[in-house]
């Protein structure tokens, strides 16, 4: 099980101007990716940043996310009900770059039509205010991180030359309300996270992904992301109560044909072993010439068992997440 360092206060080397790699318990150092990059049409084409926010509640699972591709923006939201197991809001939308932006430490904007996102995290703090407007879902909500374990970080170099950096933290505590479909839902005791990644990436990216939001059996807070390709096993973890944990790296069974059928989601090492029944999913699939996306990221519950260092298993039944299936030329 690797390691995870304290992270470095800059992104590269000062002296061999190499990028300082690793998987890191903590905050990012802001990133600047121009010693990479030192064309700005170079930065244009191949920089790519997002900011996803997610928030499970005992009655739904809210995401919110704010995606700038150098030459195109897009933001979507969505809204699933737990007990009905369907989507109650699913929406989208496109427009030019200087419609969104997306910076460091997670913040993020979109004035899309149709689509209203405003992410604020202060550089240094953990805590996270957002509000959103999309047709049927408002969401005006503040993370804090009261009783939660630090971020984890990653810097990995990419093929060709490249470079991605990702910062990714759960178990945040939610206060606020959403509106969905004119249903007010508190949203008060709520647990949340974000995934925030900002690369220079290959002309094609794939990636599968897994988060979980929730309580295990026996009572602690459990969240969980893990990725197979892209990064590998550098951004897999578990965060539980007060505590990050690292993790193999992912492995995913599903049937791309059917996504809504059971998926099994486990660790390399066999710690993981969770089955994930979709509800419903969130899609994309855009060709658009430079442009050619395939993404599916079902949204369901998580059952199953994680064993964690110590040989202590963890019991999930019925956890709030999404798995993730992604193929993108961009």
């Amino acid at each position: 099980m690797r390691e995870l360092l304290t992270p470095p206060d800059a992104l590269f080397d000062p002296v061999t101007g190499a990028a300082r790699a690793g998987s890191f318990c903590g905050d990012l150092p802001r990133v600047d990716l121009t010693p990479l990059a030192p064309r700005r049409l170079h930065r244009l084409l191949r920089r790519k940043r997002w900011t996803y926010l997610a928030i499970a509640s005992n009655e739904v699972f809210l995401a919110v996310a704010v995606v700038h591709l150098g030459y195109l923006a897009l933001a979507f939201g969505v809204a699933f009900d737990k007990a009905g197991r369907r989507l109650l809001v699913d929406r989208s939308m496109f427009g030019p770059p200087f419609a969104a932006s997306v910076g460091g430490g997670g913040s993020a904007r979109a004035w899309l039509p149709g689509a209203r996102v405003r992410i604020d995290r202060p550089r240094g703090e953990a805590s996270v205010t957002a509000t959103a407007a999309f047709r049927g879902l408002e969401l005006h909500a503040r993370l804090t991180s009261r009783a939660a374990p630090p971020a984890l970080s990653v810097i990995a170099p990419m093929p060709g030359g490249l470079l991605a950096t990702t910062e990714k933290r759960l178990l945040l505590d939610a206060e606020g309300e959403a509106s969905v479909l004119g249903r007010r839902i508190s949203l008060d005791g709520a647990l949340a996270g974000y995934d925030h990644t900002d690369g220079l990436l290959p002309r094609r990216t794939t990636w599968r992904w897994a988060l979980a939001l929730g309580r295990a059996e026996s009572g602690e807070r459990v969240g969980m992301n893990l990725g197979e390709g892209f990064v590998g096993d550098a951004e897999c973890a578990l965060w539980i109560e007060g505590e990050l944990v690292p993790l193999a790296e992912g492995r995913f069974t599903f049937d791309a044909a059917r996504p809504l059928d059971p998926w099994r989601v486990r660790t390399a090492d066999g710690a993981v072993d969770l089955g994930f029944a979709p509800g419903a999913a969130h899609s994309n699939h855009t060709h658009l010439g430079v442009l050619a996306s395939e993404f599916m990221q079902p949204i369901g519950l998580y059952s199953g068992t994680i064993r964690l260092p110590g040989g202590r298993v963890l019991e999930l039944r019925d956890v709030l997440g999404v798995t993730e299936d992604q193929d993108i030329t961009w």
